[in-house]
């Protein structure tokens, strides 16, 4: 018989219970194995001294409450206590309930990537030429035209299969940690590997992850706008409140997805994953909503501008050829065929491939975009505003001096500089350079580096105890620890040294005595903590006596001087905005290349005694921005923008939120806090400045790649239009037919198009300096009316040549279609660049490219010497002559785009 779950309280009926006027139906029977329950039900299990109990929640018990229950019945309900989960028992709930995760958001159906194919007006206008050939009984071309309508379903389906591929795969690098206790330690785990019943520590920055109940609170505020629209801040506290209550008055309840803003607390979890309140919202309103990128929407709106014009072009070409004598089902199939063609309808998509491609490519160097249009505006930043510890500095602070205060023992003063830091060792047993740590990066490294000069903090909690403990935050700019030992309650602070200084009984001479050596140290690169202290509970913060100065040095990264020159070379500025100390900031502006000669450095002081005009006035004139406060570097970013430039800003804590949120790219470090992740548009996973960097570089590749495939396709359009109009015009027979020009688009240009996207190291990022031009800029047009003009000029003259010497119109026109096909194929070849000469790369590096156009140029030959090709295509085989005269035109064409190509470069440097 099975003890009945001590959760399970009051009531008279035998099976049910009830808890706080919500009923419990419970099925007391054992069950040994999970599979013979009987399928289908919905149950949520607990596990209960060692057997396994079946309980089945009815309708009105699908929320508990726990915000009405003391702390002491909260954790009964849930059978754990305040030191936590065994670690056996936390891994059985979480077989029992599961990941601690809303569901995921499901890739687009590979069924559904292929039914869009078929979305875009044309290719239903398509489908309808297809059926009306076939109705009129022309089985050749009804079969050329549905064969091109599958390579298009196929080619699209591989493009986007790719970007869902991508984009799925990027959701895999981003994970959120979170402190437990576990059998009376802290540990910090994966989020989705929380249980109900772990007891949470969370402090300010973090968000909350799952639903919990408080059970120790200090200053606490959390912010549930997400949650419940309230701008203002929440307290929270231990104290039960009705049951009642609704969920903006539940103040003893943290809810999954709301942040932390202030403070610190301990909780136990009640709900995970579905189960939360953020969970049952999402599950209520989750609908899959797709929406499309502005750049996409961009490039929409101009190919439907185009379809009009081209659309006014097919009716006058369909007019045309109806009066030349052409009858209607040819000429219908005709401009159908053209209209097809001349529209890029594929580009929105083809673009999504690009931008796919690019952040795939970023994320292998440890930089993750978190909104698909980001490396867009990555390309076009001038200005990037950086914070200095992790991102210019390797970010591994080390311990460069103890300089206690007057006689006392080194170890002893370190002794409680280490019990003042807030971090968790999950390895306590280990070497302390083995120690795996969590926590704020200063403190620990002061822990590790303590540990290995016989300063143990584990050793030091033994015979400590923490009363209390306020956490260091960028506000106050300290930590305060009450510390009990044999049976005496000690306060110490550990922070800034002019913040420390302002809690003790010093003269002012002994003051300045003090912040001399600080400033001295300062300038040599040190970040310097002081320490201070009384007897006593927090509480009057006087009086403390000054302990002394711990001091750090962060050195540079390596390859960070070279990385701030290429910055430069790239034409863009790099300004450090840090809340450091003047002297550290100053010190390491000047190693990494940041502060030339005749630059300046400014505080957050002297910047408040400027007007903003004033300070508009000297801002290309200022490098470093030292003990700025958060308002003020958003001051400093509108101050930017506000001057025309596009701003990228680094961050890593909850100060840093704005600012993130407020630039035209937020870059968020892998190690900073959820709040500016969440605030930003990129994370580098290795808080490194040679990521973003590289970043921005790969926004200006994307932007090259995207332009190139516009000019390839859009050229190609214009070329098919201007040669069959003018033929019309000048009343020739057509130069090629319909399915030639179905053939061309679909199985030639596609594949040069699909390998713009993975074109990478033709483009020198140096030379294109600066903010970068909008996609459709001057050069872009000239250069699509300019190759397609010329192209087509070119070959209608040829053709108008070559059928008025007398030569065979089936060979004229045979070698007109292939012309058309491989003159546009290799032409890819010189637009691998817009700007640099084909004759200085290497024209088969990208294998991608090769491989498309030995492809399209297997097919056209297909076309040509193949019988059953030429039956279908009407085409017949060429002399060899005629072939060499083919590679002719195909150079001729890339000489045209190299033309255009130098008169831009020979414009750009006489402007």
């Amino acid at each position: 018989m099975s003890r009945r779950p001590n959760f399970i309280q009051g009531g008279r009926d035998p099976d049910t219970r009830s808890v706080v006027g919500r009923r419990w139906k419970v099925e007391y029977r054992i069950w040994n194995r999970e599979d013979v329950w009987p399928k289908g039900t919905k149950n949520t299990v607990y596990y209960l001294d060692m057997a396994k109990v079946k309980i089945e929640l009815t309708p009105e018990v699908s929320e508990r409450s726990f915000w009405s229950l003391s702390t002491t019945e909260v954790l009964k309900t849930l059978d754990s206590r305040t030191e936590g989960l065994d670690e056996m028992e936390a891994k059985r709930r979480q077989k029992l309930f599961g990941c601690n995760c809303l569901t995921k958001t499901q890739r687009l159906a590979r069924t559904a990537i292929v039914l869009n194919q078929f979305k875009s007006p044309l290719i239903l206008v398509l489908l309808m030429a297809g059926g009306l050939t076939l109705f009129l009984r022309e089985w050749v071309d009804a079969g050329v035209i549905f064969a091109a309508l599958l390579v298009n379903a196929l080619m699209g389906f591989w493009q986007e299969n790719k970007a869902e591929t991508v984009l799925a795969h990027l959701r895999s690098y981003i994970h959120t940690r979170v402190r437990v206790r576990r059998e009376n330690a802290e540990h910090t785990i994966d989020a989705e590997e929380l249980v109900p019943g772990d007891v949470l520590r969370l402090s300010l920055g973090d968000r909350v992850p799952a639903d919990a109940r408080v059970l120790t609170t200090n200053n606490c505020l959390v912010d549930e706008s997400i949650l419940t629209g309230e701008s203002l801040p929440v307290p929270k506290k231990e104290t039960a409140v009705a049951v009642s209550a609704p969920l903006v008055n539940r103040t003893s309840m943290l809810y999954s997805g709301t942040l932390m803003v202030e403070g610190y607390c301990t909780a136990v979890v009640t709900s995970i994953g579905e189960h939360t309140e953020f969970g049952r919202i999402a599950t209520l309103t989750a609908r899959r909503e797709r929406e499309r990128t502005p750049l996409q929407k961009t490039v929409t709106r101009f190919a439907a501008w185009i379809g009009i014009v081209i659309a006014v072009f097919v009716a006058i070409l369909f007019s045309a050829g109806l009066f030349s004598g052409y009858n209607v089902k040819d000429m219908f199939v005709l401009a159908v065929a053209v209209a097809v063609s001349s529209v890029p309808e594929g580009l929105p998509v083809a673009l999504t491939v690009i931008l796919a491609v690019g952040v795939e490519r970023l994320a292998r160097r440890k930089g993750i975009v978190r909104k698909l249009l980001a490396v867009e505006t990555l390309g076009s930043t001038d200005v990037i505003l950086t914070d200095k510890t992790g991102t210019l500095t390797q970010g591994k602070m080390s311990l460069a001096a103890v300089l206690p205060h007057g006689r006392e023992e080194q170890n002893d003063f370190l002794a409680d500089v280490v019990l003042s830091t807030d971090v968790v060792i999950d390895n306590p047993q280990a070497d302390p350079k083995k120690w795996r740590i969590s926590g704020r990066l200063m403190e620990v490294s002061l822990v590790q580096e303590a540990g290995g000069r016989g300063v143990f903090l584990p050793k030091l909690l033994k015979t400590n105890k923490i009363i209390e403990h306020v956490p260091f935050s960028s506000a106050q700019k300290c930590a305060l620890t009450t510390v009990e030992r044999r049976g005496e309650k000690n306060t110490l602070v550990l922070g800034a040294p002019e913040v420390v200084l302002g809690f003790c009984a010093l003269s002012k001479d002994k003051q300045n005595e003090i912040l001399k050596q600080v400033n001295h140290r300062a300038k040599t690169g040190e970040r310097l903590l002081a320490l201070a202290s009384r007897c006593g509970p927090v509480g009057d913060k006087t009086n403390f006596t000054f302990r002394g100065l711990v001091a750090f040095r962060d050195p540079l990264r390596p390859s960070i001087k070279a990385v701030v020159e290429r910055t430069r070379t790239l034409g863009i500025k790099t300004v450090i905005v840090t809340g450091d100390h003047q002297g550290t900031a100053e010190a390491v502006a000047r190693e990494a290349g940041i502060l030339l000669p005749g630059e300046k450095v400014i505080t957050g002081s002297e910047m408040a005694k400027l007007r903003p005009d004033e300070l508009e006035k000297i801002l290309d004139q200022i490098s470093v921005f030292a003990r700025v406060l958060p308002e003020q570097k958003v001051e400093i970013l509108n101050l930017y923008k506000k001057r025309g430039h596009i701003v990228a800003v680094t961050g890593d804590g909850v100060n840093d939120g704005p600012a993130l949120k407020a630039a035209d790219i937020g870059v968020a470090v892998g190690s900073g806090t959820e709040v500016a992740k969440g605030a930003s548009d990129l994370i580098i996973l290795d808080d490194n400045f040679e990521t973003l960097v590289a970043a921005v570089e790969e926004g200006r590749r994307i932007l090259g790649n995207i332009q190139k495939t516009i000019v390839y396709l859009l050229s190609n359009a214009a070329d098919e239009l201007f040669l069959i109009g003018g033929s019309l015009l000048a009343g020739l027979a057509l130069p090629i037919n319909a399915l030639q020009i179905l053939f061309v688009n679909f199985f030639s240009d596609s594949f040069p198009a699909i390998a713009f996207a993975f074109e990478s190291g033709v483009d020198d990022a140096a030379e294109r300096t600066g903010r970068q031009p909008s996609i459709f800029n001057k050069k872009i047009k000239i250069l699509i009316l300019g190759v397609g003009v010329g192209t087509s000029a070119i070959l209608f003259i040829l053709y108008a040549w070559l059928l008025g010497r007398g030569y065979q119109p089936e060979i004229v026109r045979t070698f007109i279609f292939a012309s058309f096909s491989l003159y546009s194929l290799f032409a890819a070849f010189a637009l691998r660049s817009l700007e640099v000469s084909i004759f200085r790369y290497n024209i088969f590096a990208n294998k991608f490219l090769t491989g498309g156009v030995l492809v399209g140029v297997a097919l056209t030959a297909a076309a040509i010497y193949l019988p059953f090709m030429q039956t279908i295509l009407k085409t017949t085989a060429l002399p060899l002559n005629w072939v060499g005269g083919i590679f002719v035109l195909a150079i001729v064409n890339i000489l045209l785009v190299e033309i255009v190509k130098w008169i831009f470069r020979a414009r750009a440097k006489i402007v």
